[in-house]
């Protein structure tokens, strides 16, 4: 080896000593081929050698991954319910909520600032290792990793999301279709937080016009759910409320300012 190979290994080692030592502790494997890892972590923003292409392998992956641990959790479960358990678990909002808890988000190389982006560039790049490890260490590997990470100990992730409703939006929609009454899904505000770098959004739920639950969330989604979830109690648990606001009322609420989406 001559002294410009030394000196170039040298550099190529301090630079990936630290995703090496990142992955050595995430996935429990010496990683063979780090360029793997490297692409996995790399947004479009900054290269055309990408994470998409791992992104869609390891997409793939987890959804066979988490279809087969339910098809054994839950032996007489029909086809719809593994289908909204596996829908669940490999959701955008829960795969960026993963990538956050692996620290996923501080090794992620993308020239795109989160206050322009969405958080979905987490979820993608969490789908893109599990596709890198399973090319450099092999289906186990890569199996055992999204059992541990994502269905949870003892599929005790999955255990819990199956059970849980999610969907509060279209429970709430169906609840208040039922009714014969009107839903809207008002934005009421749309604030950047420089200290965390990203957007919180505020969303109310007007039953006939009238305001009837208020939410924040780091997406629009989670926000919206989380004001149906608050809506929905606040109806079922309240007689008087359902009274009042399950009439064709006129609308009370002043929307001019407001960002509607009717449903």
């Amino acid at each position: 080896m001559n002294i410009l190979q030394r000196i170039f290994s040298t550099k190529f080692s301090a630079l990936n000593g630290e995703l090496y030592s990142y992955i050595h502790s995430l996935a429990g494997v010496r990683p063979k081929n780090i360029h793997l890892y490297e692409q996995a972590l790399t947004h479009r923003s900054v290269s055309t050698q990408s994470n998409e292409r791992l992104e869609y392998l390891g997409d793939a992956l987890i959804g066979f991954v988490v279809a087969e641990q339910l098809f054994r959790l839950y032996p007489d479960a029909g086809e719809g319910f593994l289908t909204k358990a596996r829908a669940k678990a490999v959701c955008r909002d829960n795969l960026n909520l993963i990538a956050h808890r692996l620290h996923i988000d501080q090794h992620l190389n993308t020239a795109l600032p989160l206050k322009n982006n969405t958080e979905n560039i987490f979820g993608n790049a969490l789908e893109a290792l599990v596709g890198a490890l399973y090319l450099d260490a092999g289906y186990q590997k890569a199996a055992d990793f999204v059992i541990r990470n994502i269905a949870g100990e003892n599929n005790s992730r999955l255990l819990t999301l199956a059970q849980e409703e999610t969907d509060f939006k279209s429970a709430l929609l169906q609840y208040a279709q039922a009714k014969h009454t009107k839903v809207q899904f008002l934005l009421a505000e749309e604030k950047y937080l420089p200290q965390e770098d990203r957007h919180r959004f505020t969303y109310q739920v007007l039953i006939n016009g009238q305001n009837i639950a208020q939410a924040d969330g780091y997406s629009k989604h989670r926000a919206q759910q989380t004001a149906a979830q608050i809506a929905l109690n606040k109806l079922q648990n309240n007689k008087t409320l359902q009274n009042n606001k399950l009439q064709n009322n006129k609308p009370k609420t002043n929307t001019n300012n407001l960002n509607p989406t009717n449903c």
